[in-house]
């Protein structure tokens, strides 16, 4: 029985061309973690410090294993390993150190610990996902400045992202359209802008107040090579419409 689950979902294998069938797993991340949230964790789990102790402690865990390694030692641990490395190409062996051309970089491995409990992960996939990597990563309500959720109906809001450029916004099929509880209404009025990380578009004024869903439509790639069918690109996160 696995203690543990990662979702996943299909893409192409873009590394063996002459197979369109085989198919990779991209993991889905939850949510990106950072030590404050390690901590909340080890508080809820009970502890007799409180949480600043815990919290300094880890800083300092943190800082002295950074001097460590800065000073040219290997670290190790139940999860990670950390080694220094040198890259870059010394032309003789008596070329100097050439920040220019070389440069000082770490290399981290997982840790023995880790390692073993991947046996116990198991994955679920939930579909899939274009190849092409495109993907909604914020909304901004210009109006408000709001990043929350909340929209202004008939008012401007900025789509930050990748790939999310309208390849023709002459062409009806692809466009932004809001999906309220009546149905989709494709956002008709001139993009201000129109770029492959940021779209900025007025919210369309016979949208209904309320849950309502994001989904961009475009047959960009990425290159000159337009898409023969239009790619769905859906915001994972639901968005609050108001007046």
């Amino acid at each position: 029985m696995a203690k543990y689950t990662w979702t996943g979902m299909y893409r192409p294998n873009m590394f063996t061309p002459d197979n369109d069938k085989d198919q990779l797993v991209e993991v889905q991340i939850v949510s990106s973690v950072k030590d404050d949230d390690i901590v909340n964790d080890i508080i809820e789990e009970g502890i007799e410090i409180n949480k600043a102790t815990v919290s300094d402690i880890l800083k300092r865990y943190q800082a002295a294993v950074i001097k460590r390694v800065l000073n040219g030692h290997a670290y190790s641990n139940g999860f990670v390993q950390m080694q220094p490395r040198v890259s870059g190409v010394f032309e003789t062996c008596t070329t100097p150190f050439d920040p220019a051309i070389h440069k000082c970089t770490v290399d981290m491995n997982i840790g023995s610990a880790l390692r073993a409990e991947l046996g116990s992960v198991s994955v679920k996939i939930n579909g899939s996902k274009d190849a092409g990597g495109a993907k909604i990563g914020s909304v901004t309500d210009t109006e408000t400045g709001d990043t929350s959720g909340t929209v202004t109906i008939g008012e401007m809001v900025s789509i930050d992202g990748i790939k999310i450029k309208i390849q023709d916004e002459k062409d009806e099929e692809q466009g932004v359209f809001f999906i309220d509880s009546e149905g989709e209404h494709r956002a008709n009025t001139r993009l201000a802008v129109n770029k492959p990380a940021q779209i900025m578009v007025k919210v369309p004024k016979d949208l209904k107040e309320g849950n309502i869903a994001l989904v961009i439509r475009t047959k960009y790639s990425g290159s000159s090579t337009v898409l023969k069918t239009a790619r769905e690109i859906k915001y994972q996160y639901s968005l609050k419409a108001v007046n």
